[in-house]
């Protein structure tokens, strides 16, 4: 979390109960994928937690580069494909599957390319006031690549989910990102992935909805096994 070791920590251990709660929910082997949503934001929290505490106690220091990276693995290079898969995962309708699909395609592209950059690129996080800022060299020109390959990937494709609230999940990812664009800009990687990870606890609305659904078919299959 962008704000203190402790609150990422919180942070961690709050998201660990709403994905262990949304992974109860599972009722398909490929919706696990779906679920675990709020357990690898959980993780990366607790990451960014240990890099508040390896710049701020000296004791620690030797635990900055691995969870530094830890963390900005997951923000540069698992996130780009794994929400549109996570997304994909649970989609009934083979026609918006077919389209989700494209943005796996697009997602797995980002995240090879900054998955170089964070390989060949040196990376530093540094505490500013509240927040942490991350800064990883790169041109104007791969910085609006990537951007635009990583936004379409995370941002646009839940929208095509036919699940409700992963709609109204992808609406709440816009608003936050639009939120951290003006009063967060220079810490973007941290604040944004807070409100990421805050923004995952309706990953159990979303897997309470697509319990229901399979119930409710489970029950219509069972009546009609009945009448015959």
């Amino acid at each position: 979390m962008c704000f203190s070791a402790n609150a990422s920590f919180i942070a961690g251990a709050a998201l660990t109960v709403a994905g262990v709660v949304s992974v109860s929910q599972v009722r398909k082997p490929a919706h696990l994928i779906f679920a675990c949503m709020p357990l690898f934001f959980a993780i990366q929290q607790i990451c960014e937690g240990f890099v508040w505490t390896s710049l701020t106690n000296p004791d620690f220091a030797s635990w900055h580069e691995p969870s530094k990276y830890a963390f900005l693995v997951f923000a540069q290079v698992i996130w780009p494909f794994f929400i549109p898969l996570s997304i994909l995962s649970i989609e009934p309708s083979p026609k918006k599957r077919k389209i989700i699909l494209y943005f796996l395609f697009i997602g797995i592209a980002c995240s090879l390319i900054l998955c170089y950059r964070l390989f060949f690129l040196q990376a530093s996080a540094q505490i500013d006031g509240c927040h942490i800022a991350y800064k990883i060299g790169w041109s104007k020109i791969m910085l609006a690549i990537t951007g635009t390959l990583y936004l379409t990937a995370i941002v646009i494709s839940p929208f095509f989910s036919s699940w409700k609230n992963a709609v109204i999940l992808a609406a709440v990812n816009v608003l936050s990102l639009v939120t951290t664009e003006v009063f967060y800009e220079a810490y973007l990687v941290s604040v944004w992935c807070f409100f990421a990870a805050a923004q995952s606890v309706l990953v159990v609305l979303v897997m309470r909805d697509i319990k229901k659904r399979i119930n409710h078919v489970k029950e219509l299959e069972s009546e009609q096994e009945k009448l015959q």
